[in-house]
């Protein structure tokens, strides 16, 4: 079967690799499946007939988070994607999905974020106020003013970065350099990346 060909990955890759997964084989995130392809077809026929809750996956798992925290598990993670599961977030996973990595992250398509937009904060934040909040411009004010780009202007969303955060709104990274970085480039904030991601699944 011409699916089954070793060559066939590249030969069928749907999209460039998003930054930094350049070198990456495909085989350290499609990892094939243990049962055969004979055993896969029936148990699809199977959800196909109602007998059976779930499908298959056929010849390579789904990409899901624990492929993902493979490489990148971050111990201080701020908005790790297991933290959106808390019933309080339902109308959030109902509308962008926060709780799967790939609904933000989504691959081959050649830039680092997908589907996120910088309005988003406003989601989980709306009702955000601070007790002597240290800000120029305080956190409440800001929202009531929709200004929803300082967030992102001021935190990293993972918090990936060991950096002080800053306190004085105009000085936010602005719109054009974050959604220049949801694409290819380099990172506007300021101090070194804490937690790097493995260079490879296979990397100890």
């Amino acid at each position: 079967m011409l699916l089954l060909q070793t060559d066939f990955e590249r030969w069928n890759q749907p999209g460039p690799f998003n930054p930094g997964h350049e070198d990456l084989a495909c085989n350290e995130c499609h990892l094939k499946t243990k049962s055969s392809v004979r055993q896969q077809l029936q148990a699809n026929v199977q959800y196909l007939l109602g007998q059976r809750k779930t499908e298959a996956d056929f010849y390579y798992h789904k990409i899901d988070n624990k492929h993902c925290i493979a490489c990148h598990n971050m111990d201080k993670n701020l908005h790790s994607s297991y933290r959106f599961n808390e019933p309080r977030f339902n109308e959030v996973r109902e509308k962008i999905h926060p709780e799967q990595c790939v609904s933000c992250h989504k691959e081959h398509i050649g830039q680092r974020i997908s589907q996120f937009k910088i309005s988003d904060c406003k989601l989980c934040h709306k009702e955000l106020k601070i007790k002597n909040d240290p800000i120029s411009v305080p956190h409440d004010e800001l929202i009531e003013r929709k200004d929803w780009q300082t967030c992102l202007g001021c935190h990293d969303y993972h918090g990936n970065h060991d950096m002080v955060l800053e306190q004085t709104v105009g000085r936010a990274i602005k719109q054009e350099q974050l959604l220049g970085y949801f694409s290819k480039a380099e990172s506007p904030y300021r101090g070194p990346i804490i937690t790097k991601a493995r260079s490879t699944r296979y990397e100890k």
